[in-house]
This record gives C-alpha cells, structure tokens and sequence, in this order.
C-alpha cells in the first residue's frame, strides 16, 4: 500500500490552447475551404435532377376465415380462448402487400398509364414507360458512368453481326420471360420510385412515390392503390370462383343421383302395384328413403352453391384510402440547403486542417 501510494501518478493534460489560436490566425484559409464546399454543393444542386415525394395511405381490410362453429367458440369464450385469434387467414395478408407494390408485375402494370407534363416547348401526353426511358434526365456522372456500356454496346454492334433479339424500342409486345434492356430499365426505374411500408399493428400501408414530375408523382401513386386493389380483388374472386366451380360439379352430380334414386322408387313402385308380400313393402321403404336422402343432398348441395355464388360478391375487398396522393409543391434537393449544409463542412474541414497543421516555429522547437 505504501508502494502504491508513493508511486508517481502522471496525469497528462492537453493544452487546446495553441488549437483555437491556429484556426483564428487561419481565418482567411477557412472562409476559402467554406466557399469550395459551397460551390461544392451548388454544382450538386445543379447537376442532379429534382425529385417529389408523393404519398398516398390506405388501410387494407383484413379478411378471416374462422373454421371452428359458433358453440366451440362459445366454449372457448367461456374458458377465456379468443378463437378470433385463430382464424384462418387467406394467402393475401396486408404484410404482403408492399411486396406486391414492388413486385415487377406491378412496374409492368404501370407501363400504360397515361402522364402529361411540360416542357419548356409544349405540354407532351404519353405514357408512363416513354417518360421514364425518353424524358427524365440524369446527373452528369451518370453519363460518365454509362460510357462503358455503350462503348460495349457500340463493339458488339459492330463485330457481332449475328445478334439474336436485338434490343427493341419501346412495349408494345412484352415478354415477361426475356425482357429487353431498355424494359428492364424501365422497370428497375419504376422499383427504384416506388416504396411501401406496412405499418404492424394497425396494417396501415404507406406507399411513396418519387418523380421527377409533382404531376406524375402524384398519378404513380393513385394508380398504384388502384392496381394493388385490382389485384386482391383478381385474387379473392377467383379463389370464389373456384369455390363455385367445384360446388357447381358437385350439384350436377346430386342432382342426377336424386333423380336416378327417385326413378328407380317410381319405376318399383309402379311394377308392384297391388303387391302385398313383405318384402316388397320393405324393398319400396328402402328405395323411398333413399330418394330423400338423396333430395337432401342435392338441396344442401343447391344451397351451397347459391352460397359460394353470393361469396363472389363479397370478395371485393376495401382498401380505406386515409390520405390520398397529393402533387408535392416542393422538392429535393434543395440547392440553398445543399449550399449552407457544404459550406458548414467545408469551413469545419477548413478548421480541422488549421488546427492540426503546425507553425514552421512550433516544428523548430520540436
């Protein structure tokens, strides 16, 4: 302990001192890094497009199947079971639906729509594929960048004459197995503007749309909520219309077994008439009742399928749309905010580099 205590405790201070005077000497040096990151973030602003964000919220309704009866679940609220939690839920839950928004049938989908926007000429009507191949524009490094692939594309013009499905302009005819270059682009454009998110517990779906065109933006996102609808509706009707299809085969079957059984008890009946034996007493009884069983089928059978054929009806599921898209007014990015945010940090860069640069008296001394 004595050891310890008498051993020498070095205690290291740092003088901030010599730091702060550097970068108030330097003062003239910062205010050239500040305007650099100035200029910096203008020739940013400029060179990359501006974009609107537009957003459309729905709440999807959430459709359960319960495959227990009425009195199990009766029971099963008595002993403190919430059998509502168990139900049964089709294939298209809501959680699937920004999957379905993302989804490259959902971008081909999309192709058709019809979008108008001005240029500094006219006001141009076409569609939403030849906006997106033919009118956006891209920063200027995107250019440089896209150089190599069509210098590629140039060579293989040129010394590979044998080229099979050469890429076509446009979609008027799309194969979604070999789709060409400029569609897949398209596509991946579209993907790239489109993003959903599915709230957990209230399964309120929000889809944001980004354009280059407020308008556009704005048409994007409606016929997305328009689309996705479609799209359970398809679902959920055709699972009905299966359900009808089979009840359908199922009703021509009872029907011709009721009236084959209600044959054959008409055809006994009538070439034993007047018979007294036992026998035939029992066998007519024995084709009686199984006429009305099979009339009991057949009418559940009948009712079942006016059933299923109603359940069409229904299976038109409610999208609940709680804000509908708006044209944005402004967009991103802002070229002032891109200004002061490089200004800040070039004059922070600026002070860093002063305050960690020594005096050519300082060095001498070291």
């Amino acid at each position: 302990m004595n050891s310890y205590n008498e051993s020498d405790e070095k205690v290291v201070f740092i003088d901030l001192k010599p730091f702060f005077m550097r970068v108030i000497h330097s003062w003239k040096q910062i205010l050239i890094w500040a305007f650099c990151g100035a200029l910096f973030g203008v020739v940013i602003g400029i060179s990359k497009p501006r974009t609107f964000t537009s957003t459309t919220i729905v709440a999807p309704e959430i459709a359960t199947r319960s495959t227990l009866s009425s009195g199990v679940s009766s029971l099963a609220s008595l002993a403190g079971v919430n059998m509502n939690s168990l139900a049964m839920t089709d294939a298209m839950h809501p959680d699937l639906y920004a999957e379905v928004v993302k989804s490259t049938d959902m971008a081909i989908s999309l192709f058709d729509l019809p979008v108008a926007f001005q240029t500094r000429d006219s006001l141009v009507h076409t569609d939403l594929y030849d906006y997106l191949a033919n009118y956006t524009k891209q920063p200027w490094w995107g250019y440089i960048l896209g150089l190599p692939r069509k210098g590629v594309a140039a060579i293989k013009k040129v010394f590979i004459k044998d080229i099979v499905l050469e890429d076509a302009e446009g979609h008027s005819s799309i194969d979604s197995l070999r789709l060409t270059r400029q569609q897949e682009r398209v596509i991946k454009a579209i993907r790239k503007s489109i993003s959903a998110t599915v709230e957990r517990k209230t399964y309120v779906l929000s889809i944001r749309v980004v354009m280059q065109d407020r308008i556009i933006a704005a048409q994007v996102a409606n016929a997305v909520v328009d689309n996705l609808r479609r799209f359970v509706v398809d679902y959920r009707r055709g699972r009905a219309m299966d359900n009808v299809d089979y009840f359908q085969r199922i009703y021509e079957e009872t029907h011709n077994e009721y009236l084959a059984a209600q044959r054959r008890y008409a055809y006994y009946v009538d070439s034993h008439l007047g018979s007294l034996s036992r026998s035939s007493q029992v066998e007519q009884q024995h084709l009686q009742n199984e006429a009305q069983v099979r009339y009991q089928i057949y009418y559940q059978t009948a009712q079942n399928l006016l059933a299923a054929r109603a359940k069409v009806q229904q299976e038109a599921p409610v999208l609940l749309v709680i804000q509908s898209a708006k044209a944005p007014v402004t967009g991103k990015p802002s070229r002032t905010r891109l200004a002061i945010i490089w200004l800040v940090l070039g004059g922070l860069a600026g002070a860093c580099v002063a305050a960690l640069r020594k005096e050519e008296g300082e060095v001498g001394k070291e």
